[in-house]
């Protein structure tokens, strides 16, 4: 990290997601998660056309979501008022280059499989066992189709050994408090990325995050659990902020080919719009952005954004994939 950009280490504060309708993705996100709504608004004006990129007298429905008493892992729905939106995400794309997915903690996935499948949700597989080794632990994993093209992935912590990785999660879960329903917020969510050291060039640098966990991930069953061709191998990187929530899971294809969703993912279109960060001084991550070739998109600029007010923020494209990211300060931050 260089310390002359960014002094503090910045989790994701909130997914941004373009939602097809903002009432059925809050039955999910506030209904089934258990997620509080911590704010509803028409959000509109001549402020929020210029942030977002939109023609004059666009509006979005919105509801801000989260769990505990950080401001990490949230959710942002926007239900835009415009014609012709289309779906970021195809639904039969399994892996592609862009924001991808958002993983949650549950406390039962077995429970949840049945559940939610009777209810309709698309599964990709039954639920997988992981191990990870004796020095981070057990999971119990199923990913499916979540609202709005964006994929789900729920995670069960299987290992209760405090010395492990997963161990010392579950003690900070236990801790921390879940839903009324069980679950968590945004405890990690996916980025596959071209170029993965330009897109660690930007977690590492403005944002000042650090690595949690590289490695390869290769073999038949490892890809049939990610819908990869069998001789697939993929370079992961786990990253984090200053808290266990909020990590980013960056992705790169080493060996094989996979769509774009960056040019789709754009307002006011229809699933994983942008990750957003809190920075504690955002001219400096300004200059940090500019050092590593992250190009503005939008702002710098003061507007009053659901659920966290009045701030100071921009949008700026990873220079590792193009995909939308969010930088706000707020007063006193």
């Amino acid at each position: 990290m260089n310390a002359d950009v960014q002094s503090h280490s910045s989790p994701v504060s909130a997914v941004v997601i373009g939602a097809e309708s903002l009432d059925a993705s809050l039955e999910f996100y506030a209904g089934t998660l258990g997620l509080e709504v911590i704010e509803s608004r028409t959000w509109q004006g001549e402020a929020f056309e210029r942030y977002w990129r939109l023609p004059a007298g666009a509006r979005a429905r919105c509801a801000f979501l989260g769990q505990g008493a950080d401001p990490v892992g949230r959710i942002q729905l926007m239900e835009f008022d415009a014609p012709d939106r289309q779906r970021v995400r195809p639904a039969e794309v399994r892996r592609a280059n862009g924001l991808f997915n958002v993983n949650i903690y549950a406390s039962d996935i077995r429970e949840d499989y049945e559940r939610l499948r009777a209810q309709g949700s698309r599964f990709w597989s039954e639920p997988a066992h992981n191990n990870f080794g004796p020095a981070i632990g057990e999971t119990l994993e199923a990913a499916f189709d979540g609202p709005d093209g964006v994929v789900i992935n729920l995670i069960e912590i299987l290992t209760h050994d405090p010395e492990t990785v997963l161990g010392r999660i579950l003690a900070f879960i236990a801790s921390y408090g879940r839903t009324p329903t069980g679950y968590t917020p945004v405890v990690t969510t996916a980025h596959t990325v071209n170029d993965m050291e330009k897109a660690l060039s930007f977690y590492y640098g403005p944002l000042g995050m650090k690595l949690f966990v590289e490695s390869v991930l290769q073999g038949e069953e490892t890809n049939r659990a990610l819908s990869l061709p069998a001789h697939a191998r993929t370079r992961s990187v786990l990253i984090q902020g200053d808290h266990e929530y909020g990590k980013i899971a960056l992705a790169t294809a080493l060996n094989y080919e996979i769509p774009d969703l960056v040019p789709a993912a754009v307002p006011p279109n229809i699933g994983y719009l942008a990750q957003s960060f809190e920075v504690a001084d955002l001219d400096r991550a300004i200059q940090g952005c500019a050092a590593v070739g992250a190009a503005a998109w939008s702002g710098p600029m003061e507007i009053d954004q659901p659920g966290r007010g009045p701030c100071r923020s921009l949008i700026v494209r990873n220079p590792g994939s193009g995909a939308l990211q969010e930088l706000f300060q707020r007063p006193g931050g």
